[in-house]
């Protein structure tokens, strides 16, 4: 192990720091600034706020969001019109998500919950405004390895966000104004970083030259059916807490998911870091070196969530209201599926920078609705503590299935072809 540590540090030591320090200044200043907002904002208000926050990642999964990130591919080998044609695909699946979700409002206003409904008209403007900007341009900095813009643009982000809502909470105790100084400011940085990657890098130019990757396009559409059961595996939680044990108790469970959320951004890491070399490179070499490192890689893993586990759980402890300490039970528990995400995720980039949507439509929806059909069934037998078990029982599941899928292949290959179920789902 300690060769193999070695050997990763001295190839990706300097890209791995930009590319994770926005992830430690994000944890930094959120664990500073949280105590405030949570103190300054009703619970039930919070709690409403990440239901709608939810519902927003959801929306976005309609809009092909696999575009985006397949873009990287052409972007990777030089052809950068690919970024544009990625936006302006997905910038039409936008408009629609949300001129429904603005007319859906509406109609809950008419129901009795202004609240809920005023967050949605926020949201929905988000959507257009700031959403597709926010995935787009990191897409970009991955892609060409400009780590170090990435992680410049995502620090401002992590760095004045929190500040001003820590501020605004603080003064106001209004979760309105609070929604909207999150997604605006938000939107007006995502914008602006947005703009600077396309003029530095000419992209008007590459994009009317024809310097496009178009594979991204059926790839991204393709992968809907497979992006929204995904979705629906991650947020279905918040729905449920929220519509059958009240809104109190989804803001309670979200700062447990949050914590998990900022920890497990990490996982991200490998993905970012190793994207543009999987690209290049045969698969099935990749697929030996990892299968050779797998030892390592979990044991690495289970050591870093213990020391997230630490932080987290005292943390909470130590600095949340007394309103929110039952989250460090739920912390407790899902901290348990935190050590296979980064391995899952070297797994994933595999697939996802060869494009591979058949592999991936099979592991993203039958390990996701295997997910869900446990976080219905544990919730609503233990409640909250039952969505917590279940979300970590379908992340073990996932990575088996990740595991399978990439290095025994032409095993699962053999299955696919012997069992219909699992045919339609890759041709789904």
């Amino acid at each position: 192990m300690p060769n193999f540590a070695k050997v990763l540090f001295k190839r990706y030591s300097v890209q791995s720091f930009f590319l994770s320090s926005p992830q430690i200044v994000a944890i930094f200043v959120s664990l500073l600034t949280l105590p405030i907002i949570l103190s300054n904002l009703p619970i039930e208000d919070y709690g409403q706020f990440q239901l709608i926050l939810a519902l927003q990642v959801w929306l976005s999964a309609l809009t092909a969001d696999r575009i985006s990130s397949g873009a990287k591919k052409g972007i990777a080998r030089g052809q950068d019109g690919t970024f544009l044609y990625a936006f302006f695909i997905r910038i039409k699946f936008l408009l629609v998500i949300a001129s429904i979700s603005l007319i859906v409002s509406f109609f809950v206003y008419n129901a009795g919950l202004g609240t809920l409904s005023i967050l949605l008209i926020i949201m929905s403007g988000f959507l257009v405004l700031g959403y597709l900007p926010q995935v787009s341009y990191p897409e970009f900095f991955i892609a060409k390895k400009q780590f170090k813009s990435f992680a410049f643009w995502r620090i401002i982000a992590a760095i004045l966000i929190p500040i001003a809502l820590a501020i605004v909470a603080f003064l106001t105790h209004n979760i309105l104004i609070f929604a909207i100084v999150q997604l605006g400011m938000t939107a007006i940085i995502s914008l602006i970083a947005f703009f600077y990657v396309v003029l530095k890098n000419n992209l008007f130019s590459a994009y009317k030259r024809g310097e496009i990757d178009k594979t991204c396009s059926p790839y991204g559409i393709k992968l809907i059916p497979a992006a929204i059961i995904t979705v629906s595996a991650n947020k279905i939680t918040n729905f449920i807490i929220g519509f059958f044990f009240g809104f109190a108790n989804l803001a309670v469970f979200s700062i447990a998911s949050k914590l998990q959320d900022k920890f497990s951004s990490f996982s991200k890491t490998p993905y970012n870091l190793f994207y543009s070399d999987f690209a290049r490179k045969d698969r099935g070499e990749l697929i030996k070196k990892i299968k050779s490192k797998l030892r390592q890689g979990i044991a690495i893993s289970f050591l870093i969530t213990f020391v997230f586990f630490l932080v987290g759980y005292f943390y909470i402890r130590l600095f949340l209201p007394e309103s929110y300490q039952l989250a460090k039970i739920y912390f407790a528990i899902l901290s348990l599926g935190l050590p296979v995400l980064i391995l899952q995720m070297i797994l994933h980039t595999i697939l996802e920078a060869n494009l591979r949507y058949r592999e991936l439509t099979v592991l993203i929806m039958l390990s996701n609705l295997i997910k869900i059909f446990l976080i219905i069934l544990l919730g609503l037998l233990f409640g909250v503590i039952g969505v917590c078990w279940a979300i970590v029982l379908g992340a073990w599941l996932s990575f088996c299935f990740y595991y399978i899928l990439t290095i025994r292949k032409d095993f699962v290959l053999k299955l696919m072809n012997k069992f219909s179920l699992l045919k339609k789902l890759s041709n789904f």
